[in-house]
């Protein structure tokens, strides 16, 4: 802390009587202003902080000389810079506000309000710098947003698409993968019923459909490998008519799906167009008798 340069016994002079023009008045019954300020400046010296403002107080008091404030603010002062209590920094300020006020008042009592100033801003500083932060109240909840009117058309729509998209892709893979199979099924029968395929190698070979069917002569061992492909095509062939079939029903329920989404989308597309159209201002223009009157909900 900042300390004052001017000397204690600058009031000395003037504790024994008012200054010329106060219109205070001394306190009555009170004892030698100058014995209690000589008392308070030997208290002062001797560290003894508090009791000398108590007698610089009470010689101030008796004698309403404002001179006395300068020693007065600089023991409350140095008692802060020991006890760093907020008031006594406070009351430090206040005597010497006084103190300068009073002498820019009455320049005859001639001291020089300048040299205190600076002591002033110091205290100012440090008040500054011990004042509590302040508390930034608390911001008010903002109101709750109002619920948004949900589209009736939306979940329409969007099982719609879903419906047309899973229908789609079951419609591609069930034709493509039936026309598959139906295409090797045709190669079967063709293997089996064609010119010159195995039916006719086994008429040809005298070959019947089973063992006890071939003609005398006939090529036993040729006729058993015939029999065997002959067997073997028709499995195959068995096989793939049949996923060639199901492969098709997959596709039909594809095609079905299709349709049922696109009318569930047109469904819900005609619902957000009439909700659409009742979120929409509808406005009325009435004749009157000075024009046109314009009526209508916004």
């Amino acid at each position: 802390m900042l300390r004052l340069t001017l000397h204690l016994v600058l009031a000395a002079n003037f504790a024994v009587s008012p200054v010329a023009g106060s219109k205070d008045k001394p306190a009555s019954n009170c004892r030698n202003p100058s014995a209690l300020y000589e008392e308070g400046l030997k208290d002062y010296d001797q560290k003894f902080t508090r009791a000398a403002i108590e007698k610089f107080e009470a010689a101030h008091r008796c004698s309403k000389n404002p001179l006395i404030l300068y020693n007065i603010g600089l023991a409350y002062q140095r008692l802060y810079d020991a006890e760093q209590q907020p008031d006594l920094l406070h009351a430090a300020k206040k005597a010497l506000v006084e103190y300068v006020d009073a002498i820019e008042k009455d320049p005859t009592l001639g001291a020089d309000p300048e040299e205190v100033k600076p002591a002033l801003a110091e205290i100012d500083a440090e008040l500054e710098r011990i004042r509590p932060p302040e508390v930034a109240p608390e911001p008010e909840p903002l109101p709750a947003a109002p619920d948004p009117v949900d589209d009736p058309g939306r979940s329409k729509r969007l099982l719609g698409i879903g419906l047309m998209s899973g229908g789609g892709a079951l419609t591609v893979v069930g034709v493509a993968v039936g026309a598959v199979f139906a295409s090797k099924g045709g190669k079967l029968h063709d293997q089996l019923n064609g010119e010159g395929a195995v039916y006719d190698q086994l008429e040809a070979g005298g070959c019947g459909l089973a063992q006890a069917d071939d003609v005398q002569g006939a090529d036993t061992m040729a006729c058993d490998a015939l029999r065997g492909r002959r067997e073997d095509l028709r499995s195959d062939g068995v096989r793939a008519n049949g996923v060639a079939f199901g492969m098709m029903a997959v596709g039909v329920v594809g095609l079905g799906l299709i349709i049922g989404g696109a009318v569930a989308f047109a469904q819900g597309k005609r619902a957000t167009s009439e909700w659409e159209s009742s979120q929409r201002a509808r406005v009325r223009v009435l004749p009157t008798m000075g024009g046109l009157l314009l009526q209508g909900r916004f």
